[in-house]
């Protein structure tokens, strides 16, 4: 007569236990992740269990340091956690797979480093780049692929910033960036952070003009028989030759 409340009680526990199995939607930890199966996770975003695939060879697996995912075999739009934006793995040698707002994206490798696996990151050279380009990092810059601009990333776009019309283009180098504004027409975007420093004469070699709020406007009109021009560090009106 004692063995039927046992069972109830197992019954009841046993029913609590399959109610504990996590599944989309419910409630996790940040970075908290579980295998669904050999090939999709659970995988934790805003406080709340979504659903991610795994389609690399390694696929979903249990580790002693928690769950793994291969997402190498992910597919651009496959969804991710917002959670782990800026996860990413090289794709190809010239691009990588990265989740960006909770969607994983395929993002362009253009510098001659190209892309390149180390330490368990990608490592992606996104020194050249084209307008819409996918960008992870805000304000990141990078020369345009025919070295005419800088672009700007903007919301996970590049953007374009300002023109490097001068005869040097854009360049970048040993991780800096070098644009040649010596020459710049009226109006062309600069960068604030030069207000009042950078100088350019106009394509007609007839204006010095000045970075003030964004822009480069008229500093000083040269005067018959004098053309702009660089001398030195320093731009000047000069008569030719002189």
């Amino acid at each position: 007569m004692q063995a039927r409340p046992i069972l109830i009680l197992c019954a009841f526990a046993l029913l609590a236990l399959s109610n504990c199995k996590p599944s989309v939607g419910s409630s996790c930890d940040k970075g908290e992740a579980r295998c669904l199966d050999a090939k999709r996770e659970l995988v934790c975003q805003a406080g709340s269990f979504i659903e991610s695939p795994c389609n690399g060879p390694g696929g979903c697996r249990a580790t002693e340091n928690g769950t793994s995912c291969d997402f190498s075999g992910n597919k651009a739009g496959d969804p991710c956690s917002a959670d782990d934006e800026g996860a990413a793995i090289c794709k190809t040698k010239d691009s990588m797979l990265a989740c960006h707002g909770g969607l994983y994206a395929l993002v362009p490798c253009r510098g001659a480093s190209g892309c390149v696996n180390a330490e368990g990151r990608a490592l992606c050279d996104t020194s050249i780049a084209e307008p819409l380009d996918i960008c992870g990092d805000e304000n990141l810059k990078a020369c345009s692929v025919d070295h005419s601009q800088v672009l700007i990333c903007k919301q996970h776009a590049m953007q374009r910033f300002y023109l490097c019309r001068g005869a040097d283009g854009c360049a970048s180098s040993a991780g800096k960036l070098n644009c040649d504004t010596s020459i710049a027409k009226q109006g062309d975007a600069c960068d604030k952070k030069l207000e009042g420093q950078a100088f350019s004469c106009t394509p007609d070699h007839s204006q010095i003009l000045v970075c003030k709020g964004g822009a480069f406007v008229l500093d000083e009109s040269c005067k018959s028989g004098q053309k702009c021009s660089l001398v030195g560090s320093s731009t000047k009106c000069r008569k030719p030759g002189n």
